[in-house]
């Protein structure tokens, strides 16, 4: 009579393992196939005459597990004397530096320091086939005339 109420417990320790182990399997599949927003430290190098680089944030999304998209989000601050309009450019590179696309953001009437308006923020996005293969991002202000 021992015996059988100690192996009904082992059996009953053993099933709720193994619920607990298959509940955490169903979980893991299921977040595996949805998008969800994954923060990777890419190098991004700026050059500008005409703005500084505040900060910047840069996000992927992946698709179970291939990156579909990268979004960089980032703040500028005019460092001219003037009134200025800006394009921003970001060049995507893989880590061999072979160019892979860019993408643009253009900022219109961005105002002198210390006028309300001198900074402010830009999102580009980059989603084409390449993006997997993205390793750093040069960006770069051109003044648009």
């Amino acid at each position: 009579m021992y015996s059988r109420e100690m192996d009904g417990k082992k059996n009953m320790k053993k099933d709720i393992i193994a619920v607990l182990f298959g509940v955490i399997l169903v979980t893991s599949i299921f977040c595996g196939c949805q998008s969800s927003q994954v923060k990777k430290n890419y190098q991004a190098i700026f050059e500008s005459d005409v703005v500084d680089l505040v900060n910047y944030t840069l996000e992927t999304k992946k698709n179970k597990t291939d990156v579909v998209q990268v979004t960089m989000n980032g703040r500028i601050e005019n460092i001219l004397d003037r009134m200025v309009s800006v394009k921003i450019t970001a060049d995507i590179y893989d880590k061999n530096n072979e160019y892979l696309g860019n993408s643009t953001f253009k900022i219109l009437y961005l105002r002198p320091k210390p006028n309300p308006g001198y900074s402010t923020t830009f999102t580009i996005v980059y989603n084409e086939d390449n993006v997997d293969r993205l390793d750093h991002i040069k960006l770069r202000a051109d003044e648009i005339t």
